[in-house]
């Protein structure tokens, strides 16, 4: 027997978690502004990305050829697959919002750092640098990954945030570490990156939610109307 899901299960993003979420997307706006402004145009590490990558080379060792091969999930082709497959985990739980969230978050968070590179001008190597695509994509199927979690096991709302923020950082530090260390990116790039995908990411998620309830209650109306 098919059940319907319920209307918290039926949410890209928890009715408690959406007021946290707003101001985590600002804050993460303002952290890639700062970031950005301070770095553009430049071509050289700076004072943090001086201390950042020193905490990284005591972690990862010399080992810069196997962190580079780790980097290759972060390309744009493993994101859209692993972005297509989480949709159809998500349509096959009946997790609507969410599969739609899989498509526009991951997207979203590419074509925003492809086209911030530029803008912002900040290279490594005679690249652009910052934001950090690889991280951006990583990090934005962590965060779907994660709302998928919390629609299924539905925590309290200090354990989703946790799932949420865990979500994000597990994947964002993970592939951020493996740029530093394979000295594709400075660490401030894959900072950037991060903020860039919890800003399209939980932001998508936000407006979702608004267009759903604005939809229902169009509907409500409409039957109220009608009676």
């Amino acid at each position: 027997m098919v059940t319907t899901p319920s209307a918290a299960e039926r949410s890209a993003l928890p009715a408690a978690l959406r007021r946290p979420a707003a101001i985590v997307v600002v804050v993460a706006a303002l952290v890639f502004t700062v970031l950005a402004v301070r770095y553009a145009g430049d071509s050289m590490s700076g004072r943090l990305d001086g201390r950042l990558q020193a905490l990284v080379s005591l972690w990862t060792g010399d080992s810069e050829r196997t962190w580079r091969d780790a980097t290759l999930i972060g390309n744009p082709l493993p994101v859209i697959v692993l972005a297509t497959l989480l949709t159809g985990i998500c349509l096959a739980l009946r997790r609507w919002r969410i599969a739609i969230l899989a498509i526009v978050g991951p997207g979203l968070t590419g074509v925003a750092t492809t086209l911030l590179k530029p803008a912002i001008g900040r290279t490594i190597d005679g690249g652009l640098a910052y934001p950090s695509g690889h991280t951006g994509g990583a990090t934005s199927l962590g965060l779907v990954t994660a709302l998928l979690v919390i629609s299924l096991v539905r925590p309290g709302p200090r354990a989703g945030a946790a799932l949420l923020a865990a979500g994000a950082l597990v994947a964002g530090t993970g592939m951020a570490i493996a740029l530093v260390a394979g000295d594709i990116h400075y660490p401030t790039d894959t900072v950037g990156g991060f903020c860039t995908a919890v800003a399209m990411v939980l932001g998508s998620a936000l407006v979702i939610e608004w267009a759903a309830e604005r939809r229902a209650r169009r509907r409500r109306l409409g039957e109220r109307g009608g009676s």
